[in-house]
């Protein structure tokens, strides 16, 4: 670890971005941080930044500009309001079902929702009316989130197969770009935590129904670079260059203009290395391409357009914490104050997304909410820019912002803006079709069928409770009087007497207790099992549960494949829309990183390689294209059924795929039996192992055997003999399994690689080849 930045103001000035707060955008990678005395600091392009690196001056010099920036965003907003408030609503309450809060009542004074028996957010106290409309019991058997659980298990248990394509086959750059995009894109993956980022795209595909997709780099010390946490550390940037300074005069000679023996071009003292002064040190976090998935509370779209090319406008919105907006925009620290925004309709959205963090239908009133700003960042096309009616300021956006503008407000304080496309770093989704951007969820359908399962699970409960049948008793036959006086216990006797000629049960009358329907069972049952199951197509194959008419394997297969093709209209979308994102991250990779990058990978014969990418072998144009024969993820079971029954098959062509040996490594993993040893594994890891070494070097030349000619011949040259650097064993190694594995290797695409490329290294592994042929022609019983 490097050390740490120096402690205050002189300190902050030396920090570079994204050490105290994230930071995104060109000052991430394309600002150094000013040293103490230096002026203004540069744009991007290197010219002047008068308005700073991301325009942070924009306001102070242009601020008709942000005035118009600011307008435009809150007309756009008020054209779908009606719309925007009803979108809220479901998705607010989609998320409070999931969380179990499903006795929820929507009060149109207030526009939230409200517990039973809770205050309301108007008087206080509910009426009279209201509180006997309220369940009595809130008991709640949550299949709604059951259902979604599966559902996200399905949608995130294989990651979605990306394939990039070059944009034309004749370019050789193009193809070297798609190649190299597939590594970038595992990296990406693994920065990201691919699993993590599917199961969040399942629960909002559940419940909002919309999902953004936001690609960006991130610079951020406190979460990449100091930190033990894989490869993620600070790297250092010298402030200046290293300076001779004269002990006399105290002018500074460049150490690169120094030589031995050198005096003071000033004075002519002599200089040592007493004199050095070494450039400062400052602390640089990594930067990585980072993914945010946002749902429908916190991603705001036209709800008019169908297609994103149609958006005039994207916002996203967020609470975050004053303190973080104060250290990422210091410009503005003193103007970020606290308070949520101005307009009614974002303070809606603004108190529904910060309930659904608290996990209550209302908001909790606390210090934190005191602290949470909105911050909203807005994406806005160049041709909206000719909505505004002024000419002159018209024109001056379209040439900040010739590709689109993109500008942060922290509540109603500017912060940030630059050039930027939003289609260079966003990507919609819907989970169904549809029209507009007000769609319905995968879960929409079960929230009403959950209300009435619930209201009926409480009517059950009363049924129980309170149908418990009153006891009628002959006050001729039972003394009330005494009853009344005398204390209740166990065996106690009661003054009783039977009339004339009757027995005294003839005295009592108990009517027959309150039961619940048949019929209102079988409605509870098919409103937790066949309606649900249909609506959202997660019939029990999919979630291993039993089908009452299906008995056999064969059977299960093909309702699981079935409800699985269901799922399908929503998987190909999915597949789509994680392609782009990649697509995106590739493009954000090669045009920020600053150098190559290095992936420590475990090779195939256990040993740590490394793995690099190369920013020169990014350089071409490619595209993503999703897999067509990949219509559902398949399960870890289906793989396992499929390879059995190719093991079960008397095909000589099958079998002998079963036992080649990387494949045979394949079918350990799919059954799970990591410990089980396969014949000539430990010999084929040993060999890769040897075809690594044998590639850093090249075969050794030496004169061959005597073949029986005569030695010595005038005129003629020795045979040559070439020798791997690597010798064979004879007497141990396995010389069968390991020609096998070096013939497999020469033919792969690795091989084919070394072949081209590294055409010393290819030659010393065929030597080794050769050698293993020529040992096992020796070995008894083998043919020669």
């Amino acid at each position: 670890m490097a050390a740490a930045p120096p402690i205050g103001t002189e300190g902050l000035a030396q920090s570079a971005p994204g050490t105290i707060a994230p930071k995104e955008g060109p000052i991430a990678l394309h600002t150094k941080p000013a040293a103490a005395g230096e002026g203004a600091s540069l744009r991007e392009d290197g010219a002047p930044g008068d308005l700073g690196p991301n325009n942070e001056r924009l306001e102070e010099l242009k601020p008709r500009c942000v005035a118009a920036l600011r307008q435009m965003i809150i007309e756009y907003r008020m054209e779908g309001i009606v719309s925007r408030r009803h979108e809220i609503r479901r998705i607010r309450q989609a998320r409070l079902f999931w969380q179990g809060l499903q006795y929820g009542w929507w009060n149109p004074n207030d526009m939230s929702w409200h517990l039973p028996f809770g205050a309301s957010g108007v008087g206080g106290v509910e009426d009279a009316q209201t509180a006997g409309d309220m369940p009595r019991y809130q008991f709640v058997t949550n299949f709604y989130q059951g259902f979604g659980l599966s559902f996200i298990a399905i949608m995130s248990q294989d990651v979605p197969t990306t394939r990039f394509y070059p944009q034309s086959t004749q370019s050789e750059q193009d193809i070297t770009t798609a190649k190299a995009a597939d590594h970038a894109v595992e990296l990406i993956e693994q920065n990201n935590r691919v699993q993590d980022l599917l199961t969040g795209i399942g629960y909002l595909l559940w419940t909002d129904g919309k999902i953004g997709g936001y690609v960006r780099y991130v610079a951020d010390g406190q979460r990449f670079g100091f930190h033990d946490q894989n490869e993620m550390e600070e790297t250092i940037l010298k402030m200046g260059e290293d300076v001779y300074v004269c002990a006399q005069c105290g002018a500074a000679t460049p150490a690169t203009d120094f030589m031995a023996g050198s005096v003071c071009p000033q004075c002519g003292a002599e200089l040592g290395d007493e004199n050095l002064r070494p450039a400062d040190l400052v602390p640089v976090p990594r930067i990585t391409e980072v993914i945010s998935i946002i749902g429908g509370l916190e991603f705001h779209t036209p709800v008019w357009a169908n297609e994103m090319h149609e958006f005039p406008y994207l916002q996203w919105q967020q609470e975050v914490h004053r303190a973080k907006l104060k250290a990422s925009y210091p410009h503005v620290a003193d103007k970020i104050e606290t308070g949520g925004p101005i307009q009614a309709d974002d303070v809606y959205a603004r108190a529904s997304r910060v309930a659904v963090q608290q996990g209550l239908p209302v908001i909790h009133p606390g210090d934190a909410l005191y602290n949470l700003i909105t911050f909203s960042r807005t994406w806005i096309r160049p041709w909206s820019f000719y909505s505004i009616e002024d000419k002159d300021v018209r024109e001056e956006l379209l040439q900040l912002f010739p590709d689109g503008c993109y500008v942060a407000f922290a509540g109603e304080t500017y912060c940030e803006s630059r050039n930027e496309s939003m289609e260079d770093h966003w990507r919609v989704m819907h989970a169904l079709p549809g029209d507009g951007q007000n769609r319905p969820s995968v879960g929409d359908s079960l929230v009403q069928v959950q209300e009435r399962y619930n209201n009926l699970s409480n009517l059950q409960m009363e049924t129980f409770e309170f149908g418990i049948p009153p006891i009628y008793a002959d006050p001729q036959v039972l003394d009330f009087d005494a009853l009344s006086n005398q204390t209740a216990e166990p065996a106690a006797h009661y003054p009783a007497r039977a009339k004339p000629g009757q027995r005294l049960a003839d005295g009592f009358f108990q009517p027959p207790p309150a039961s619940v329907p048949p019929e209102l069972i079988k409605y509870q049952q098919d409103l937790a099992g066949p309606v649900p199951q249909f609506l959202t197509g997660l019939f029990p194959a999919i979630f291993g549960g039993e089908m009452e008419h299906v008995k056999t394997a064969t059977g299960y297969s093909i309702a699981r494949d079935q409800a699985m093709g269901r799922l399908g209209l929503v998987w190909r979308r999915l597949k789509r829309f994680y392609g782009d994102l990649m697509l995106l991250g590739v493009d954000c990779f090669r045009k920020n990183r600053p150098e190559d990058v290095e992936i420590p990978i475990l090779g195939a014969g256990g040993e740590f390689q490394a793995k690099w990418i190369r920013l020169a072998d990014l350089k071409g144009n490619l595209q993503v294209r999703d897999e067509e024969d990949e219509q559902f993820p398949r399960l870890k079971s289906q793989q396992r059924a499929v390879l059995q029954q190719l093991m079960n098959s008397p095909d000589p062509m099958i079998q002998q795929l079963m036992g080649i040996p990387a494949n045979q490594e394949l079918m350990k993993s799919i059954f799970g039996l990591t410990d089980i040893v396969v014949p000539g594994e430990e010999s084929r890891i040993k060999q890769l192992r040897e075809i690594d070494e044998l590639l850093q070097g090249q075969p050794i030349m030496c004169a061959a055997a005597d073949s029986g000619d005569p030695a010595g011949r005038a005129g003629e040259a020795l045979p040559v003999q070439l020798l791997p650097s690597v010798p064979v064993d004879e007497l141990l190694d396995d010389h069968e399994a390991e020609f096998a594995e070096c013939k497999r290797w020469a033919n792969s695409d690795a091989g084919q690689t070394a072949r081209m490329h590294n055409p010393a290294g290819f030659a010393n592994v065929r030597a080794h080849a050769a050698a293993h042929l020529v040992a096992l022609g020796r070995k008894p019983g083998l043919p020669g």
